[in-house]
């Protein structure tokens, strides 16, 4: 979309006066439009004034519900009215921005136009990012006639995700339905895929994943196949054109090497099969690990806070919630002679499931 499409006009009436942080505008009732759409406004002075969609309603000049119930004989649902009602949409926005950093309200009957990509960019503040990560993209105008879907990707700056500025990243939402594990892996693809490309040789990443989601981080070094989808062939190309479309490739995960615990049990504390694991070793893309007492006391103090802990529990906790310490079993807590009645105790109460395990990128 190149050029700005006239959509609609600013309303100002008595009882609803545009301010400096919202307006309104009226439009055709057929339009469609998205909540957190981008509007763009003419104002003063020549600027203009960006808004983002947050409310649409639609009103008649039918003067009550009343009135409607009655034009339909009273309440006779197959009765066409014969009175046509006129009608338009009405969308409440908030404004985002001016051109020319003028921030007095919107002027009544000011046109109202759809924002090209270069124009949400700059509104949303999307432009001119230092040293640009990828976390997601944006889309807009999805089924508005006249005008293509634009979709935007978004960028981030990477030090407040990693290195010395880097901050906390929580990504919450409902249990098992809110794509967060996805997200998670898309993000750190975006990550991987950023450093590897760097031309500095100085700068450099790595992940260490503890995978709690059965076997689906077990093969994030090969391709997907998309035998989970209706129609695979189709997925795949969406998922390639949207991610060139980002600037990322379409590979999996690169320089990737397992730990599995190591175990002389007929079962593996692992989603894979023995033969499976056998055959990362062999192809040295994995390995197994277990804990020693004798090797690793020295770094028992990593799991404890610098808290005072009278009752005794927190080694206990951890053995049982902490995937990647479940293979430390008895072994680890004989020689914390006050803790082993508690810990036989824990151990019958909890005992440690198969299936639990982790993964070192």
């Amino acid at each position: 979309m190149t050029d700005s499409k006239i959509i609609g006009r600013v309303l100002a009436t008595e009882k609803a006066p545009t301010t400096i942080d919202n307006f309104a505008f009226w439009t055709n009732p057929t339009l469609i439009l998205n909540p957190f759409d981008i509007v763009k406004v003419e104002h003063v002075n020549g600027s203009f004034s960006y808004g983002m969609i947050e409310d649409i309603s639609h009103i008649t000049d039918a003067a009550s519900f009343l009135t409607n119930y009655i034009s339909s004989d009273f309440g006779d649902v197959g009765v066409e009215s014969p009175t046509l009602r006129v009608g338009m949409n009405y969308v409440q926005a908030k404004v985002v921005c001016n051109t020319k950093n003028i921030y007095i309200p919107c002027q009544s009957n000011a046109k109202v136009y759809l924002a090209t990509a270069n124009e949400i960019e700059y509104a949303l503040g999307l432009k001119d990012i230092s040293n640009p990560l990828v976390c997601g993209y944006l889309e807009m105008y999805e089924g508005t006639a006249g005008c293509e879907k634009v979709m935007l990707p978004v960028r981030l700056n990477s030090k407040f995700i990693i290195g010395q500025e880097g901050a906390h990243l929580n990504i919450s939402g409902i249990s098992g339905l809110a794509a967060k594990t996805s997200y998670a892996m898309f993000l750190m693809k975006a990550i991987q895929d950023r450093y590897l490309n760097s031309e500095d040789e100085e700068d450099s990443v790595a992940f260490v994943m503890f995978n709690v989601k059965g076997s689906d981080l077990l093969t994030i070094d090969q391709p997907n196949d998309y035998s989970d989808e209706d129609n695979p062939e189709q997925a795949r190309k969406e998922n390639l054109a949207m991610y060139e479309e980002l600037g990322l490739s379409a590979e999996p995960f690169q320089n990737v090497t397992y730990y599995y615990p190591y175990s002389t049990e007929k079962y593996w504390n692992t989603y894979l099969k023995p033969e499976e694991v056998a055959d990362n070793v062999k192809k040295k893309k994995a390995k197994k690990f277990k804990y020693i007492y004798k090797y690793d006391r020295n770094n028992l103090d990593l799991m404890f806070s610098n808290i005072d802990e009278m009752q005794s529990s927190i080694i206990l906790w951890q053995v049982k919630a902490n995937s990647v310490l479940s293979m430390i079993g008895r072994n680890f807590l004989k020689p914390l002679r006050k803790n082993v009645m508690l810990a036989e105790q824990v151990t019958r109460k909890f005992p440690f499931q198969a299936g639990e395990s982790s993964t070192v990128l």
